[in-house]
């Protein structure tokens, strides 16, 4: 008998912020510096209540994915972390969670989803980025955190 994982994709809130960070542990592995950019709770908790969203996707109940994203104006809201735990993957667990953000900023009168990746530190996100129809709109050197720069894409898509 074959066992199948019942999937489940929400819209979450501040009560998942425990779970999606431990997500966020377990997909990035940050440093400290890291850690306290991206994976900090006061910032990610900050960021829901000014006009933010956090979608959760579940495993059998369990939380092992997350889209947070913002507002950065009344059209415009910005992924700032997303993620599906390794085995979880290739479920359509992230696909499904982005489909549920779309849709909720449509009912908030969003025009534009963007988001940044950097290609050489996730392949696969900057891949489904341009599968899903983003555009890129433009490139940066950032840190990496190990001395180093990286090359930083920003991508937009349009809700219309």
């Amino acid at each position: 008998m074959e066992n199948k994982i019942k999937v489940e994709i929400e819209m979450g809130g501040i009560e998942n912020l425990d779970d999606a960070l431990r997500v966020a542990r377990l997909v990035y592995h940050p440093n400290e510096e890291e850690a306290k950019k991206y994976h900090n709770k006061d910032n990610w908790k900050g960021k829901i209540e000014n006009d933010g969203l956090l979608v959760v996707g579940k495993a059998d109940g369990q939380i092992v994915g997350f889209v947070l994203a913002y507002k950065t104006s009344d059209e415009v809201m910005h992924v700032w972390n997303a993620g599906v735990i390794a085995k979880y993957r290739k479920l359509g667990i992230f696909s499904n969670m982005f489909e549920e953000l779309a849709v909720k900023c449509r009912q908030e009168g969003v025009k534009k989803i963007t988001l940044n990746t950097i290609e050489t530190k996730f392949p696969e996100m900057y891949k489904y980025v341009i599968n899903k129809g983003f555009v890129e709109y433009e490139k940066e050197w950032i840190d990496d955190y190990q001395g180093g720069k990286v090359e930083q894409s920003k991508f937009e898509m349009s809700l219309g």
